[in-house]
This record gives C-alpha cells, structure tokens and sequence, in this order.
C-alpha cells in the first residue's frame, strides 16, 4: 500500500520545470489532491543536501523527488540502506529511473501514478564511492555526455552532428582500459569504451536503453575493444532492431564486481548523465536491493518484484 504522508522536494531549477512554467507549489498542490499529507522542501541546487537530510529526520515513509538525473541520484544516494521510498517525479532530460519504473515522464501523469504505486526494492551501483542507478561510461559516450554539458542550452541539429561527428573521428584518444571481472569466469581483457549497467538493458525492438529487471543483484558489462565509427553506427542499429548483443563488435558479461585500471591519471566517468573526473583503479561493486523505490502500478509483477519491499 503507497504510504499517504510524503515529504516532496523539488528542484525548481530542473529543466522541464523552468520551460512549462510549473511551479513547486503547484506540484504539492497535486500531490494533496490524490489525497496525501505533503511536506514541501525546495529552494536552490545548493540546498538539496539539506533537504534530503529534513527529509531522513520526517516522519514521512515515501520522499518524493522533482528533478534530472543528478537530482534524483543525489537523492536516492543519501535514502540508500535507510527506509525511506524514493518516488522520482522526471523533470530533467533523460529521466532513466523513472522511466524503467514506468513512471509517466510528464509532472501531471508521474503525480498520478502515486496514487496506485507500490513499494520495491531495486539494486544500486557504486563506483569508488559515487553511486549510479542506471549506468556507469568510459570512453566514447562520455566524452559526448561532456559535450552535452558544454554546449548545454546552445545545442541544435547540425552543432550535435558536428559534435558527434568530431567524436567518432577521435575514437582512438580514448585511453585503453585493462578490466577484470573478478566473480565472472572471464578472462581480463581491455577495451577503449565501457558501459557498467545495473541490471543489464533489454534486448527487444523498441527497447533502446530500457531495463525491465532492476533487482537481478549484478552489472552487465559492454565493452567495444576495438571501436570503429563504423562498427559503433552498426551497433546503434542492431540495437535499434533489438538485436544488439549479436554485434561482434560488443563483448557483454555478467558480473557483481568491475575492476578497471588505466595509464592515465584521471579517467571521465558518466553516472547516469553526470560527468565525474576519477582516479584509476575503479572498483564497481553491486549494491542488491539497496534502495526503496515506488513502482508505477501498471507494471508486470515480474519486473520490479516488491518481495521484503
């Protein structure tokens, strides 16, 4: 049952809240109209530590949280381990959690599925300390995801086509990365592009980047050991067609534990769309059922099982 009191902080700062003109209190006010008892908390980026401390010391179960990725991930690493249930309400760009949740990516639907949402549990990823919910990048995505933030609010069309473009032709100033799955059966191999993804990412036509088991207590790991532009665009289309892992180009694994060394003194490091300048080695570990989070109802039961939710 959706516990009826909620504490709701809302980062007025995030994109699509800034661009629909929606207000804070205008969220609050939905909320209590499904009949629940809500807590507001908002004011600067800055302030969001703060808030989500309040947010632990509040008598309130569920945590609602109105914001992008680094928001709800700067949430949900602080709610990890306690008993609190995350509710992500998107109002970023890429909005991964809630859409694996099932949660409507408009602010009207997202209140909504509060109504009916159900509590479970679902695994979280930590990197040397800095936890991801989605996935963890080295190499080609990330050095685009540093773009991103570049040119953010300045991107069009041909300016993401040149930037793409430029990126594909520098795939090999991507350092080698040596990586060893410890718990895995394979061999340590290295590659110049790497992708860490709680759960691993379904294989089916119309699927791209969408990840029906959030509790399978390991990482899927993707790796391209010798990434060519051509070999990158023939991967994006077998993805497209559903049929990515069939790419000879990919190597995927299993595992609970990532190790990844590297010459370089500093590797970029994407958690979920945020960028991160961190020192090698890495150790990923899997965190299983590490986090409380409320499921849209209209999902299947075997997706986001809610057993000890």
């Amino acid at each position: 049952m959706t516990p009826r009191a909620v504490t709701l902080i809302v980062n007025p700062a995030a994109g699509s809240l800034l661009d629909s003109g929606i207000t804070p209190e205008s969220i609050a006010d939905r909320i209590a109209a499904l009949g629940f008892e809500v807590e507001l908390l908002t004011g600067p980026p800055d302030g969001l530590p703060g808030f989500i401390e309040t947010a632990l010391d509040h008598p309130a179960e569920l945590v609602a949280v109105a914001g992008g990725d680094g928001t709800i991930n700067t949430a949900a690493a602080a709610l990890a381990g306690s008993d609190k249930i995350l509710m992500p309400i998107p109002a970023g760009t890429l909005n991964h959690l809630s859409r694996d949740l099932g949660i409507p990516a408009d602010i009207d639907g997202a209140v909504a599925a509060m109504r009916n949402g159900r509590p479970a549990r679902v695994d979280v990823g930590e990197v040397d300390g800095h936890l991801f919910l989605c996935s963890s990048v080295i190499g080609f995505p990330s050095r685009i995801g540093g773009q991103r933030e570049h040119w953010r609010g300045r991107l069009n069309p041909i300016r993401w086509i040149r930037v793409i473009a430029k990126n594909l032709s520098t795939l090999s100033r991507d350092g080698r990365l040596a990586i060893r799955l410890p718990d895995a059966g394979v061999a340590p191999f290295r590659s110049r592009h790497l992708m860490v993804a709680v759960g691993g990412y379904d294989e089916a036509p119309g699927r791209l980047f969408t990840r029906s088991r959030l509790d399978t207590g390991a990482f899927e790991v993707y790796a391209m050991p010798r990434p060519t532009p051509s070999g990158l665009l023939l991967t994006f289309l077998r993805a497209l067609a559903g049929r990515w892992r069939r790419s000879p180009e990919l190597k995927t694994a299993k595992a609970a534990t990532v190790e990844v060394s590297s010459s370089r003194s500093k590797l970029r490091v994407m958690n979920d769309g945020e960028l991160l300048l961190l020192e090698p080695p890495l150790t990923y570990s899997i965190r299983p059922a590490g986090l409380r989070v409320l499921r849209a109802a209209a999902e299947t039961e075997t997706d986001v099982p809610t057993a000890a939710a």
